[in-house]
């Protein structure tokens, strides 16, 4: 009988959490099973970004097979296609996108918004380090729930997140704060993992995304779950075509879906519409 998608996700989960316990004992884990689909309460999750924020970087590298340099230098041209005056990053993490956006886009100013302190600790520092640089003025960090942010309504020209968004177990609210932050006709792209489906890459990938990326980022963050959750948080993830429904019913429009490298990750472009400008078109 053929294992199911649950039995074959545990059977996955099991060997990189054996091994990371018996190098680290139980410095940080999770009881039972991790599950396709699952999700990490709140307190859970903030722990883990907490836990992982020195290795958070190398998990990026991890995840997307070195390719997250390019993906963001791809992330950074759509943003600049159109003017734009302030970019808000959500979930910014340790602010490798906020870095690459005002450090190729001059004039630009980002707000990086995250809930784990020390996320933002991590970008701090990389600002810090670029004494001589514009990015360190034009970069600003705020530590909130990117679905209950403390700014103000249409204050953005863009919103981008970066591999976050997947870790909500309901999107609807962040979305619909998104939609808040941005000013009417303001620009969203979302980047999130994905998993292709072609024959070889995506025998190769998955395999090596499910058993060996797990294994050593686990290992690397000293937990026996965060990679594991990382995995199958991506798994998890609905189809392009559904997630672009999700993201229409909380109010954009225009949306699109960009592929990258052979679809092991996506930009999903979307705009908020200009209510006013079209009530003028249809008052002419």
């Amino acid at each position: 009988m053929k294992p199911t998608p649950e039995a074959t996700a545990v059977r996955r989960d099991t060997l990189s959490r054996r091994v990371a316990r018996f190098l680290y004992g139980n410095r940080e884990t999770v009881r039972g099973p991790l599950r396709i689909g699952a999700f990490l309460g709140d307190s859970q999750l903030h722990r883990m970004f907490e836990t992982i924020g020195r290795s958070y970087d190398m998990q990026n590298r991890l995840l997307s097979a070195g390719r997250d340099a390019h993906w963001r230098h791809i992330l950074v041209d759509l943003v600049g296609r159109e003017p734009a005056d302030t970019v808000c990053d959500m979930a910014t993490g340790t602010g490798d996108v906020a870095i690459e956006l005002v450090r190729r886009l001059p004039g630009l100013s980002v707000v990086g918004v995250d809930y784990s302190r020390g996320m933002l600790c991590r970008a701090g520092e990389k600002i810090a380090q670029r004494r001589n640089s514009p990015v360190r003025n034009r970069i600003r960090l705020v530590e909130s729930d990117i679905r209950s942010t403390p700014l103000e309504s249409g204050s953005a020209d863009v919103v981008t997140i970066s591999f976050a968004l997947r870790n909500l177990s309901d999107r609807g609210p962040a979305l619909e704060e998104f939609r808040r932050v941005l000013r009417p006709g303001g620009r969203l792209y979302i980047m999130e993992f994905a998993l292709p489906g072609t024959f070889p890459l995506g025998t190769i990938y998955r395999f090596y995304f499910d058993h060996v990326m797990p294994l050593f980022g686990n290992l690397m963050s000293r937990t026996d779950y965060a990679y594991s959750y990382l995995r199958e948080s991506v798994h998890g993830f609905p189809t392009p075509h559904r997630f672009i429904e999700e993201i229409e019913s909380a109010g954009f429009t225009r949306t699109h879906v960009i592929p990258l490298t052979f679809g092991l990750a996506n930009v999903y472009c979307a705009r908020r519409p200009d209510e006013a400008a079209a009530e003028g078109r249809s008052g002419r």
